[in-house]
């Protein structure tokens, strides 16, 4: 049976009077076009917004190409062809201030995961602040999570040794570490401006050399 919005209103105003019925009609009417209205709107709305067109499911967010791997590649980095957006978190940097990842939207974000006693990741944060030097004013940034655990005063101390400026934050429960399942140190994520995890690598890198420099800057060009 095909269904018939004209028939279906027909047996709801059967035995009412005539003065009821056009009542009950222009009720319809104006029900109908309230939600005409209604979705039209949102559509438009929703069109104007990428993120909510990604939250809704109209819209995908980015792929990584196959053109784009080598590029991860020469990093050891392996990218997520189907990007997903990156877990939100808060923790406490060094001087004590809350600090969120969604934060950084817009920004390219180097999310590394990383501990004072952790010998490869002592080897990489001298390359990894000149990284961060010769691209934070371009929309980069570096998130460096601390797992030690104890006082913060080591991190501080570690920090202010090697002259490193990029935001630290301390995770000594390993709640940030749990949630984004780092099962060696270092670890390091990379978010594009949109918020979704590009591509992931375990193991120390030399990060102020040309091929580090040369993923950045493709990240960069990204539109977000």
């Amino acid at each position: 049976m095909v269904f018939d919005p004209k028939v279906v209103l027909a047996l709801g105003v059967e035995g009412l009077s005539p003065v009821k019925k056009r009542s009950l009609a222009r009720k319809w009417i104006v029900l109908v076009a309230f939600f005409m209205v209604l979705f039209s709107g949102t559509a438009l709305l929703i069109s104007k917004n990428q993120d909510l067109l990604i939250l809704f499911g109209i819209q995908e967010p980015k792929k990584t190409t196959s053109g784009d791997m080598e590029v991860f590649r020469n990093m050891s980095f392996l990218p997520n062809v189907h990007r997903v957006e990156a877990t939100n978190f808060q923790l406490k940097t060094l001087d004590g201030q809350n600090r969120t990842l969604i934060q950084d939207r817009g920004k390219v974000v180097l999310v590394n995961f990383w501990a004072t006693w952790c010998p490869p990741c002592i080897r990489e944060m001298p390359s990894m602040q000149l990284l961060y030097e010769k691209y934070k004013n371009q929309g980069f940034e570096i998130v460096a999570v601390s797992v030690d655990q104890g006082s913060s005063d080591t991190v501080r101390k570690f920090a202010e040794k090697l002259n490193l400026n990029f935001p630290i934050v301390l995770d000594p429960e390993n709640t940030v570490k749990t949630a984004y399942r780092v099962r060696a140190l270092p670890t390091n994520y990379l978010i594009d401006r949109t918020g979704h995890v590009v591509a992931w690598g375990m193991g120390a890198r030399t990060w102020d050399g040309e091929k580090a420099f040369a993923l950045i800057e493709h990240l960069l060009k990204e539109k977000g």
